[in-house]
């Protein structure tokens, strides 16, 4: 136990990154012959101090010490597993369970009366705050925090919680208090020793220049912070500054330094999965290839910010809004247990009134007459208020049932606005931001006629996509209007079929593509929507070309069994794993993240979405048949006409 608390203590007193290193190998020694709470000591504080660095590692020592505290009913310590865990879900953008982990490790906290464990929490909450983008809210959390570590001597959460008051000033552009927190947490950490905390107050600082245009000092600033980074061996905190300096270096004109840094910031972000910080490389990374005139790379550079930032800007918009419809149920779970407390509260109130009540009529025998006559009106009165509060009630429980469906219809509106505004966002602003972006560098004389012959292929990728999504956007909206009706017909399968080949041949010809018909598969007489499922045929085909790889075979099959026609296709391409095939074939409708085709053409996840709905809508099924690796089936099951089942 002596040797527990020299390594704690070594520690809490310094924060140099030799000294944290040296103590925490020790600890990773000594864990395996440690027991009971000492181990549960442990698990805590190393998962605390390699969260930033060995993420991984720090979840599995948190979820081991969860456990044990529980199973020692210990709530500080399950505190501190529960909000290094918090933590953990944070950096990894899972916001949802980052704010249930830290609510109730602050309630543990404050349970066991332990003060340091409750600021370090507000910090936590204070970052989902600030993912919100609800800067105002995240400074009073995050100042919470800092006083009462103050109170309680907690050197680095005070240190850390100036730095976090500093971050959010900044983004709401009140730069001179941004630069004064940042100022004291930098004095502050004089005295600990702390070189991540340092390096994110650097980095802060640098901010601030830069906003100012103070690029020479900023300049200094960032690689001051990005040095002490890397001996920390933390990527966040590098992929965070590499993209500053280069933002900065290429401001005051030093061209080949900021190619160095972005193309370093590229492989450590893409190396440790930060795709925010991957994004924003590439996109100061094209603005470089575009200030030396090298427009072929800026286009490239450009298009994978452009595919990365839309892949962010979607997550986070369902992430922050998951995290906040969170919140407020939280707040209203509280609000409504004040209510209940107030409640009792006043009956216990209306309790000790009658008992004065009886004590008084049980006082003199003289009023006994009158208090039972004031009684009998007192009690009819009673009963005409809980008659009508009864009623009261019944009208509130009925407002709350249509609140509550109007709250779901309003929910799958909003649902269907947000796969339409995903679809233009995703699929179409990209595309067209590129043809523009190629339009105004011709018209500006940027590019040289052959420059613009070599990206007019590239042009006409986007083109396609942006028609093809339309036409999917444009037939799924018009089924989705109140009034709506299927056009059902008689009308040949394998004649529709055959005119949609025509159309794809340009993608069947660039990919070197055959398509194999069986002798079944002809004279096929279905009774359908023939508008609708043309949209089918068309969306199956496209997906079939796209996943194919160059020369393969695509095989077309039908077969007409009890008053029902399957038609069948089938490619040798990349295939899908069983749990895309159950989320695609769910009885939600999902827009998931299509994945790019075997020559890296882009999708919107709304096709076969389209497919599986138009299918139904015409009494059939749509099903898949895949394994990774080895090739897709998919079959499309539709009521025969009654020409042919008469036959």
């Amino acid at each position: 136990m002596k040797r527990i608390l020299f390594f704690l203590f070594l520690l809490s007193i310094s924060f140099n990154a030799a000294a944290q290193s040296q103590a925490i190998d020790s600890l990773k020694q000594i864990l395996p012959t440690t027991k009971g709470e000492e181990r549960l000591t442990i698990l805590n504080e190393l998962s605390f101090y390699l969260r930033e660095i060995k993420q991984e590692e720090a979840f599995t020592y948190a979820t081991e010490a969860e456990k044990l505290a529980k199973s020692f009913n210990n709530p500080s310590e399950e505190a501190k597993a529960k909000e290094n865990l918090g933590w953990i879900f944070y950096r990894r953008g899972q916001w949802q369970k980052s704010f249930n982990y830290s609510k109730e490790a602050y309630k543990l906290a404050v349970d066991a009366n332990n003060l340091a464990e409750a600021a370090r929490v507000l910090n936590s909450m204070g970052a989902l705050y600030y993912e919100q983008q609800n800067y105002s809210m995240a400074i009073v959390q995050f100042k919470k925090a800092y006083e009462i570590s103050d109170t309680v001597g907690d050197l680095y959460t005070m240190i850390r919680s100036l730095n976090n008051v500093a971050l959010n000033f900044l983004r709401i552009n009140e730069l001179d208090s941004a630069l004064a927190y940042t100022n004291i947490a930098i004095e502050a950490n004089r005295s600990a020793g702390s070189p991540y905390l340092l390096s994110f107050s650097n980095r802060v600082l640098g901010d601030v220049y830069f906003s100012r245009n103070q690029l020479d000092s900023a300049e200094k600033i960032y690689e001051k912070a990005l040095q002490n980074g890397i001996s920390q061996g933390i990527f966040t905190l590098q992929a965070s500054l590499f993209y500053r300096l280069g933002d900065t270096y290429l401001l005051n004109g030093k061209y080949e330094k900021a190619r160095e840094v972005l193309l370093r910031g590229i492989e450590v972000s893409g190396q440790n999965g930060l795709i925010d910080e991957l994004s924003k490389s590439h996109k100061s990374l094209a603005n470089y290839y575009r200030q030396i005139g090298d427009y072929k790379n800026a286009y490239e550079q450009q298009s994978k910010f452009i595919t990365l930032n839309d892949s962010i800007v979607n997550k986070s918009s369902r992430d922050r809004l998951a995290l906040m419809q969170g919140m407020f149920q939280d707040d209203l779970e509280q609000s409504e247990l004040e209510l209940l407390v107030a409640q009792n509260e006043n009956q216990a109130t209306r309790l000790a009134l009658n008992r004065k009540i009886i004590f008084l009529v049980s006082g003199g025998s003289v009023l006994i007459l009158a208090l039972m006559v004031w009684l009998f009106y007192l009690n009819r009165n009673i009963k005409k208020y809980n008659t009508s509060l009864l009623l009261q009630k019944q009208q509130i429980r009925k407002q709350n049932e249509d609140l509550e469906t109007k709250s779901i219809q309003l929910q799958e509106i909003n649902q269907t606005k947000n796969k339409l505004f995903s679809i233009i966002g995703h699929d179409l602003r990209g595309p067209v931001g590129q043809v523009k972006s190629i339009v105004d560098s011709l018209i500006l004389g940027h590019l040289s006629q052959e420059e613009f012959d070599e990206l007019i292929q590239h042009l006409k990728v986007d083109v396609d996509t942006v028609y093809f999504t339309l036409n999917n956007t444009l037939k799924w909206s018009l089924a989705q209007m109140e009034g709506f009706k299927l056009q059902k017909v008689d009308f040949d399968l394998y004649q529709l079929v055959c005119d949609n080949i025509k159309l794809i041949s340009p993608k069947l010809r660039e990919k070197s593509l055959e398509v194999e018909f069986t002798s079944s598969f002809k004279d096929i007489q279905v009774y359908a929507d023939r508008d609708l499922i043309e949209i089918v045929i068309r969306n199956i085909l496209n997906n079939a070309v796209k996943y194919s790889k160059p020369g393969d075979t695509i095989q077309l099959s039908g077969e007409v069994n009890n008053g029902l026609i399957t038609w069948y296709v089938k490619d040798q391409g990349i295939g899908m794993d069983e749990a895309q095939i159950n989320e695609l074939l769910s009885t939600d409708y999902v827009i998931s993240d299509s994945k790019l085709g075997t020559k890296m053409e882009k999708g919107s996840g709304l096709g076969l979405q389209i497919c599986k709905e138009f299918t139904r809508m015409n009494d059939g099924e749509l099903f898949i048949i895949s394994q990774p690796g080895e090739g897709t089936q998919v079959g499309v099951k539709l009521p025969a006409s009654n020409v042919l089942i008469n036959n």
